[in-house]
């Protein structure tokens, strides 16, 4: 049964009057070797800098250009010093509404993976050696709403390395080899989705909790539907939706690190300000939708893993009271390192690799949006996959029913407050901070705000937010893997 040629690895030794070998030189004299060595001037270690959300708010400089359309172009600036003179640049630019871009998105999503394929008059292959000329790690996209760009690069590289991606983003040639290329690669990879679980199991749960009808541009395409449409995508209507769409006179821009704040605003307002969208931005609204509990098993022929995953609906926004709670039941469920599913499934039942829990909160610049969700995932042997549901849903009632300890509770907030503290001590997390206060116009007082209501929070108050929001009876489910080989395996 398991001795066979076809699983034999042979080795033949074979051996030689005169073996070629290696001869290793004597080492030579390491003063002698390194006496016309200079060293290289010492990199700048930079400064200590206080992480808290207050030093961050006290050190950085917010401003509005107006440029006449929507809310303008707007900047956070936060000059430090930095190891070896690093700069993180993180930029947005906004465009469209739901009318605007009916049936444009897949041309949206495609015009914005061409950014860096040519553009500017360079080639694909001339913008990577220039921006690695640069010493830039460099990112020009983008997507339905909006277009991007993010830079790691140092101070004396940082005006040119902006003004090389602003000219790759107004300035896209679109060479049809590249978007065939790509089109060919997309093709591919969806084509392999076909078998593979998670991708199984991820479709059925976005096109069970999809409330957008077709042609929305937040519906979500089934896989047939995904590749019909980039089937039938013509050149032109990447280079239409750039024309049509695209312009940076409004959206955030939020730099971190070693820089000249006057320097690069002005650099800034030069580049970016007067380029007007053609479709101004407007947010699409997502509201909250009850969705009828399914559950669903899908085979994926000779796959080794199966998948687990579930979902419910919640009402749900940030600002909500209730967020703190559910934010630190979730870390408690499976959204941290040490958690009752993975402490579950793994190292007691011994059922799953890897298993977890997502809290997701909606949140809106009018405060209406309330789209939020629970799900979780595991990956197991699709013989144990009936198994991992029933241990699933019995963590799901243990919680709503028992709720959580105070020891559980106390190392939750410890190390979430762990967690949010080191993001912050990363230049890139507090960019992407920045630039989203400066969307939804708050401070970084809101930050603070959460880690204290987060450090308030009692098992009472987690408890009683458990109960209003989790419905264990809501969750679909979806289990994906080989489950004729699983039967086989079990001998039933």
């Amino acid at each position: 049964a398991y001795l066979r040629a076809s699983n034999r690895t042979l080795g033949r030794f074979e051996p030689e009057e005169k073996p070629d070998r290696v001869e290793v030189p004597q080492a030579p004299d390491a003063a002698e070797a390194l006496k016309s060595y200079v060293a290289k001037r010492g990199v700048d270690a930079g400064e200590q800098f206080d992480p808290s959300p207050a030093n961050i708010q006290a050190r950085t400089r917010t401003l509005t250009i107006d440029t006449g359309v929507g809310a303008g172009l707007k900047l956070a600036l936060l000059p430090k010093k930095t190891r070896g003179n690093t700069v993180t640049f993180s930029a947005n630019f906004r465009f469209g509404d739901a009318d605007s871009l009916r049936g444009r998105d897949v041309a949206a999503s495609l015009a914005g993976a061409q950014l860096m394929r040519g553009g500017g008059g360079l080639s694909r292959e001339q913008i990577d050696a220039r921006f690695q000329a640069l010493k830039t790690s460099a990112r020009v996209g983008g997507d339905l709403q909006s277009a991007s760009i993010g830079l790691q690069t140092r101070r004396d590289q940082l005006a040119d390395a902006v003004a090389l991606a602003a000219k790759l983003l107004r300035e896209p040639a679109f060479p049809e080899a590249e978007f065939e290329q790509y089109r060919r690669q997309a093709i591919t990879g969806l084509e392999a989705q076909r078998q593979e679980p998670d991708a199984l199991a991820g479709q059925a749960l976005a096109r069970h909790f999809d409330p957008w009808p077709a042609g929305h541009p937040l519906h979500a395409r089934s896989l047939d539907e995904s590749l019909a449409a980039i089937r039938a995508l013509k050149l032109e209507e990447l280079r239409a939706f750039h024309r049509e769409f695209y312009g940076s006179a409004e959206g955030e821009i939020a730099v971190v690190g070693d820089f000249d704040p006057d320097a690069l605003e002005r650099q800034l307002r030069t580049l970016f300000a007067a380029w007007k969208p053609g479709h101004a931005f407007a947010p699409i609204a997502t509201r909250y939708t009850a969705v009828a509990p399914e559950q669903r098993r899908l085979d994926a022929p000779d796959k080794a893993n199966g998948v687990l995953l579930a979902r419910a609906n919640l009402s749900l926004k940030e600002t909500d009271p209730d967020y703190p709670a559910l934010v630190a039941a979730n870390y408690i469920l499976g959204g941290g390192m040490k958690s009752r599913l993975i402490d579950r499934l793994r190292q007691k039942d011994g059922l799953s690799y890897s298993a977890g829990s997502r809290l997701d909160a909606d949140d809106s610049r009018d405060g209406r949006d309330d789209d939020g969700n629970w799900s979780m995932q595991a990956i197991a042997a699709p013989q144990n996959l009936d198994k991992v549901e029933r241990a699933t849903r019995e963590e799901l009632t243990r919680l709503v029913e028992s709720g959580v300890a105070a020891d559980e509770l106390r190392d939750a907030v410890s190390g979430l407050l762990t967690r949010r503290e080191q993001a912050r001590a990363s230049d890139g997390n507090v960019a992407g901070l920045l630039s989203r206060n400066l969307f939804f116009g708050r401070t970084m007082q809101s930050t603070a705000d959460l880690d204290a209501k987060l450090k308030a929070l009692t098992v009472e108050s987690v408890n009683a937010a458990i109960k209003r929001h989790l419905k264990p009876q809501d969750f679909s489910v979806y289990l994906a893997g080989d489950f004729d080989a699983a039967k086989k395996a079990s001998g039933k």
